[in-house]
């Protein structure tokens, strides 16, 4: 275990409960969690994103990381590596038998972020494949970390005649709207409505199901809309197969 994990002040309760809260610019604070469970946390920020920890700060039932650079800043299109992070960390609980309870937020601070709060399974669950959705600028739309195509192209033909242009690579898609779906006038709000439930609905098809949701709010008003996140069973496609031919 690295040293700047361990603390002899740390009062660790066991309980079904933890939270993870993502505060300020470039903090991540860690209650009720292990020794062990910190120590795997943060081998996963230190992997993944690329400034790193600065310091490492013990409470009595807490641990505070300060993370190089700013990770929670406002960028109008989202900072992707910061997004990465968030994802991999929900990834990196869920291996360990922490399953998402709810996101909360307590304060009402500005650049304050919603708590993850976790709860302990009774059992492991098996392994996901974990997408990240995000939507900005009032006409983005943003998934990450390896979209499948089928998914992906299901999108784009079902938004066909609304979308302006997109960037597709094989670990992100990029797809900008025509107008600003994401941020309607008051006689638009059901069209938009009606977007997100045709998005939800091709997810579902694809079998993948909205595991939580992130989200921040800045000084400037100009907060990024929430942040989902999806899963889907690994193995899946095989066991529908399976199942079509019974």
């Amino acid at each position: 275990m690295s040293d700047m994990t361990k603390s002899t002040s740390f009062d660790y309760t066991e309980s079904h409960f933890a939270s993870i809260t993502r505060h300020g610019r470039d903090r991540i604070i860690l209650t009720n969690l292990s020794e062990i469970e910190i120590a795997d946390v943060h081998e996963i920020v230190r992997i993944f994103w690329p400034r790193g920890i600065d310091k490492v700060y013990p409470q009595k039932a807490s641990r505070e990381f300060k993370l190089g650079g700013h990770a929670w800043r406002y960028e109008p299109n989202g900072n992707e590596q910061a997004m990465m992070l968030t994802l991999r960390i929900l990834e990196g609980m869920h291996g360990l038998g922490w399953v998402i309870y709810s996101p909360i937020e307590v304060t009402k601070s500005l650049s304050t972020k919603d708590a993850l709060i976790f709860r302990k399974a009774n059992h492991r669950p098996p392994p996901y494949e974990w997408l990240n959705v995000s939507f900005h600028g009032g006409d983005k739309l943003k998934i990450l970390n390896f979209p499948p195509s089928d998914l992906v192209n299901d999108i784009m033909a079902t938004f066909m005649i609304d979308i302006q242009r997109h960037d597709i690579t094989p670990d992100r898609a990029k797809i900008k709207f025509k107008g600003y779906p994401w941020r309607p006038r008051k006689s638009d709000g059901a069209e938009t409505q009606m977007k997100l439930l045709a998005l939800l609905e091709i997810f579902d098809r694809h079998s993948f199901t909205l595991y939580t949701r992130t989200s921040a709010r800045f000084t400037d008003e100009r907060s990024e809309s929430d942040v989902l996140v999806f899963q889907r069973r690994k193995g899946w496609a095989a066991e529908k197969s399976l199942h079509d031919q019974l």
